[in-house]
C-alpha cells in the first residue's frame, strides 16, 4: 500500500499558511514568493537573470555523482549555486570552499520550507528510493529539476511522477543519463531511427558483473550487523522514506546502497537507464506488457546476480514482428553471436544490440555503433549527421527560457525506467511471467506481486506530495 501525503482543504496551495514545524512533520507544501509566480513570470524571471540551483547530494568530497554534474555546469555564465543539502556534514564542508556563499543544510525539506525563494530549479543526486519524494516536492514548488538514473525507485512511483509532471507540464526537467549526449550514441539513435538497417526485430542488452566492489555489497546477501554511527552522519535523515529502523554500515552508505532491495535496483536499475534509453529515442517504444526474469533464486535483503530478463512490447507496424522483445541481462551474460549468425567480436560490459531485418547494430554505453550486415562487420556504413548537445548546460539554457532539444525530459524518463524496475521487482517471481497492465500501473496475473513489489509504505513526513 502507498501512503500519500495529501491536503484535503480546498483552498489553494498558495493561501494555505503552512508553518516549518508542520511541513517537516507531514511533508505538506507551501508554494510562496517566486514559487507562486505563474510559469510564464517565472520563465521571464529567469530569462533576465541567472538560475539559482538547489542540489540535495553533494558528492564533494567523495567524488560522487554530484561533483560531476557540477563539473558539467562550470562554465554556465548565468548559473549559481544557491544551496546544497547533504546528510554528510564532511560534504557540507568540503562544499563551502568550492561556493562559499551558498547555504548549506541536512534536511532536504528545509530548502523548501525555509529557502524556496532562493532557487529556480533543483538537482537531485541521491540514493534510488529518495527519487520520487524529492523531486515530486520539488515540481510541487514549481522548480526545474535535474533528477538522477533511475528517476524513481517503485513501480507505482512511476505513475507518481506521470500524474506530477501532468500538473507542471511547462517546467524543464533532464534526467541524469549523461552518455545520451554521446557522439557514438546519438549516431546509433539516428541509424536507427531511419531504419537504416530495416525494421527492428529484438534487441539484447546487457550489463557487467555483480559482484563486491565500490559500488555493490555481494548480491543474495543480508544487511550487516548494525555498526555505530559516525558523527558526522545524519542516519535518520539519510533512511528518509523509509518506514523502519536499518542497521548503519558502510555496506549502505555513502555507495553501496545500489545493493540493497529498499534502497536501490541491483545492476540492472543502475544501468538500465544508459542502456535501454537508446530503443526509446530510436523507436519510442510502446509501454511493455509483460516481463519474465530468470534467476538463480529470489533476492535476500541485496539483489540478486545472473539475472536474464525478457521485456516484451507490443509490436507491429514500425516493428518487424508482431512483439518487440527486449532481452536484458546483467553480470555480463552475452548473447550467442553464433546463433545471431554475426562473427566471434569480443565484447565487454554494458552494451545495447539491436538485430533489424537487414543487419545489426551494436553498441557499447560508451562506444560508436558497429554494423553488421550478412555475417560482416560493416567499416564504412554512412553515417548520419548530427549535432553537438551538452546535456547540463541545455538543460540550464532551458530553464533561462532557451528551447533547445533536449534528450531525456522526465516525461521520457518516466518511461525508460520502466522497464529496468519491472525486470528488478521481478526477481522476487523467478521464472515466473508477469503480464503488465500498464494502462493501471499492475499486473494483471499475480496478486501477491501486486502486494509486494509494486511500492513501499512512507514514513511519516517523507512521502512523495500530492499535487493539484
Amino acid at each position: 500500500m502507498v501512503t500519500l501525503i495529501m491536503n484535503t482543504n480546498s483552498i489553494p496551495d498558495q493561501k494555505r499558511p503552512v508553518t516549518r514545524r508542520a511541513f517537516l512533520k507531514t511533508g505538506a507544501v507551501a508554494t510562496v514568493g517566486i514559487a507562486s509566480l505563474s510559469l510564464r513570470a517565472r520563465a521571464q524571471t529567469n530569462k533576465n537573470g541567472n538560475l539559482r540551483i538547489y542540489q540535495i547530494g553533494i558528492g564533494a568530497k567523495n567524488g560522487g555523482i554530484g561533483s560531476l554534474q557540477r563539473a558539467g555546469l562550470r562554465g554556465h555564465p548565468k548559473v549559481e549555486w544557491a544551496g546544497f543539502c547533504d546528510v554528510d556534514s564532511r560534504e557540507r564542508e568540503a562544499i563551502l570552499q568550492e561556493h562559499p556563499k551558498a547555504w548549506t543544510i541536512a534536511d532536504y525539506r528545509e530548502g523548501f520550507a525555509d529557502k524556496v525563494d532562493d532557487f529556480d530549479a533543483v538537482i537531485v543526486d541521491t540514493p534510488d528510493f529518495n527519487h520520487a519524494p524529492m523531486m515530486i516536492t520539488a515540481l510541487k514548488h514549481n522548480k526545474h529539476i535535474y533528477g538522477q538514473k533511475p528517476l524513481v525507485q517503485q513501480l507505482s512511483e512511476l505513475r507518481m511522477m506521470r500524474d506530477a509532471l501532468a500538473q507542471r507540464p511547462d517546467l524543464v526537467t533532464q534526467m541524469g543519463n549523461q552518455r545520451s549526449c554521446n557522439r557514438g550514441r546519438m549516431l546509433a539513435v539516428e541509424m536507427l531511427r531511419r531504419n537504416q538497417l530495416g525494421r527492428p526485430i529484438e534487441a539484447y542488452v546487457w550489463t557487467g558483473s555483480v559482484e563486491r566492489n565500490h559500488y555493490f555489497a555481494d548480491p543474495w546477501s543480508n544487511y550487516t550487523t548494525a555498526k555505530p554511527v559516525p558523527d558526522w552522519l545524519s542516519w535518520d535523515l539519510w533512511q528518509g522514506p523509509i518506514n523502519h529502523e536499518m542497521p548503519y554500515s558502510e555496506d549502505l552508505t555513502p555507495r553501496r546502497w545500489r545493493t540493497f532491495w529498499e534502497t536501490g535496483g541491483g545492476q540492472l536499475a543502475d544501468w538500465g537507464c544508459h542502456l535501454l534509453d537508446l530503443l526509446y529515442f530510436a523507436y519510442d517504444l510502446p509501454r511493455p506488457e509483460a516481463v519474465l526474469t530468470n534467476t538463480l533464486k529470489p533476492p535476500m535483503d541485496s539483489h540478486t546476480a545472473h539475472n536474464i530478463s525478457t521485456i516484451t512490447y507490443p509490436g507491429g507496424g514500425k516493428f518487424a514482428r508482431e512483439k518487440f522483445v527486449v532481452r536484458y541481462s546483467d553480470s555480463a551474460l552475452v548473447p550467442s553471436f553464433a546463433a545471431l549468425g554475426l562473427p566471434d567480436v569480443k565484447v565487454g560490459a554494458n552494451y545495447t544490440m539491436v538485430v533489424c531485418e537487414e543487419g545489426t547494430l551494436l553498441l557499447q554505453a560508451d562506444g560508436v555503433p558497429q554494423v553488421f550486415r550478412k555475417g560482416k562487420e560493416i567499416q564504412d556504413e554512412p553515417l548520419p549527421e548530427i549535432g553537438k548537445r551538452n546535456h547540463w548546460k541545455d538543460w540550464a539554457d532551458d530553464c533561462l527560457g532557451d528551447h533547445k532539444p533536449l534528450w531525456t525530459p522526465f516525461q521520457i524518463g518516466w518511461r525508460i525506467t520502466e522497464p529496468a524496475l519491472l525486470a528488478v521487482k521481478a526477481t522476487r517471481f523467478p521464472d515466473h511471467e508477469l503480464r503488465w497492465d500498464a494502462e493501471n500501473f499492475r499486473f494483471t496475473n499475480n496478486d501477491e506481486a501486486n502486494k509486494t513489489i509494486l511500492s513501499r509504505e512512507y514514513r511519516e513526513g517523507f512521502a512523495p506530495p500530492q499535487i493539484s
